[in-house]
């Protein structure tokens, strides 16, 4: 069964809050300089409209270290050869890990899309999981859409499913605190835990 849309009237007073602190996201990003980075038509909760009148960016945060890692280094750079991620050796040698901060307020509100909360707007964590963005894309912008109160959604990482990826809109008003290179300790803990090695 395919998840349903976001009819108009069908969700909008379903949606259920999380408040998570803006001092907890990170990014681990190659282009520090850039961030926070907003895309638009790509990926999972994206404006699937990024040429309208109301279009909104969206900027892709993780809740930890190892979820980041999971989602953007493994996910976007590496290939499973031979019993292990094979990762080539920039991408793990010259990412920064990216932390934010938000001018006036230390929480942004979110749309939860995990568990019972997702549950109740009668989806399930294909929303997180499946391949094809069209339906949490028309979801990211309904949901945009429905208040300005809503500064993102939260969601099971799809490469770590016992973490949870943020997809924070761009009127959020989120911007880069610091960019710190990720350390070669880090680099090693983190392929040893999730067997890659750098070719």
């Amino acid at each position: 069964m395919s998840l349903r849309l976001p009819d108009p009237g069908s969700f909008e007073d379903l949606i259920r809050p999380t408040r998570i602190e803006v001092a907890s996201l990170m990014r681990l990003s190659r282009h520090p300089a850039a961030e926070p980075y907003w895309s638009a038509g790509v990926y999972r909760f994206d404006d699937p409209d990024p040429g309208g009148a109301d279009a909104f960016g969206t900027c892709y945060t993780a809740s930890t270290i190892e979820v980041a890692f999971a989602e953007s280094v493994i996910h976007e750079c590496g290939r499973f050869v031979r019993g292990g991620y094979e990762v080539p050796v920039a991408e793990l040698t010259e990412r920064s890990v990216v932390r934010f901060t938000c001018d006036r307020r230390k929480t942004l509100l979110l749309a939860d899309m995990t568990g019972a909360a997702l549950k109740a707007l009668g989806l399930n964590n294909d929303i997180s999981a499946s391949a094809d963005y069209r339906v949490s894309q028309a979801w990211a912008r309904a949901i945009h859409g429905a208040s300005a109160r809503w500064d993102g959604v939260r969601y099971v990482s799809r490469q770590m499913y016992n973490g949870f990826a943020y997809a924070i809109f761009e009127r959020s008003g989120l911007r880069k605190l610091r960019a710190e290179k990720l350390k070669a300790r880090q680099v090693d803990d983190l392929c040893d835990r999730f067997n890659v090695t750098a070719v």
